[in-house]
């Protein structure tokens, strides 16, 4: 007899299955941005999403989502991120350990520790691996110079695209890249909103009350930090995606979440895992 836990982790792997077919089939953003380089390219291609197969268009597009990005972040490269959480004032109280407030001692010198995804394999990841609807809201919780909120954006169909950090220098840095993207690429895509909101993730409830695809950076966030994040993840709704860089190991999280997918996904200092949880 097939045991409780047994059957919600198929089924939730059955439900992903059928959600990313769907969400591959209509994505207004994907099919936007191919279009608009079929435009660039004077019409060469013209009639040419209408006659490849739906892997081949796929692939178009995501090669034009990460010209896109690429092109989005030319002037704000890692370095430039990595120099701005450095020099962020925030950052430095918490490493000497003075003036701080005790509301932010669950930061650690780990846990603020600058790191990116690679742009590639996260679109990839978003493409094919997470279903995603204009309903649905993207949150990356740590979101630095918004990389991820700006490839969620790109790829997929979501209502709104938010990215929450809690060093105000990288929360600067981001709504420069917003500025620049509203100006330049905005018009580009059916699906637009972008917010990128100054604040600790544990202090913003957005992401728990209304997120339905959650990016969590935990790879270096300590155990208390990863405990309080698992207390608010358990709120979030049904068949809500939780993308982490380290599993959660809690037992009230794993009640609740089906570990649904784990692959490796280049990152700014090397190969990581990447854990897709599920909430049933």
């Amino acid at each position: 007899m097939m045991s409780a836990s047994v059957h919600h982790r198929n089924k939730a792997h059955s439900n992903l299955a059928q959600s990313t077919e769907v969400t591959m089939k209509s994505n207004d953003n994907l099919y936007s941005l191919l279009n608009d380089g079929v435009n660039d390219n004077n019409n060469t291609h013209t009639g040419e999403a209408n006659h490849v197969t739906s892997d081949d268009l796929s692939q178009l597009a995501q090669k034009k989502v990460l010209d896109e990005l690429n092109s989005l972040y030319e002037e704000y490269t890692f370095a430039t991120a990595k120099d701005a959480s450095l020099t962020d004032d925030l950052q430095r109280r918490i490493l000497s350990r003075t003036n701080v407030d005790k509301n932010e001692l669950h930061h650690t010198e780990d846990s603020l520790v600058y790191g990116e995804i690679d742009l590639e394999g996260f679109c990839d990841l978003l493409i094919n691996h997470i279903p995603h609807d204009s309903c649905g809201i993207f949150y990356d919780l740590g979101s630095g110079s918004g990389r991820a909120v700006f490839a969620a954006r790109f790829v997929g169909d979501y209502q709104e695209c938010v990215g929450i950090e809690l060093l105000s220098n990288l929360y600067e840095l981001a709504s420069s890249v917003r500025s620049l993207y509203r100006f330049q690429y905005e018009h580009k895509l059916i699906h637009r909103r972008v917010k990128f909101i100054c604040s600790d993730l544990l202090d913003y409830d957005g992401w728990w009350k209304d997120g339905t695809v959650v990016y969590v950076p935990n790879l270096l966030f300590d155990v208390q930090l990863k405990e309080q994040i698992e207390e608010q993840a358990v709120k979030m709704r049904t068949g809500a995606c939780l993308i982490c860089l380290k599993k959660f190991e809690g037992g009230a999280f794993n009640s609740v979440f089906d570990l649904v997918k784990e692959r490796p996904v280049a990152m700014s200092w090397g190969e990581s895992n990447v854990y897709i949880y599920q909430r049933h």
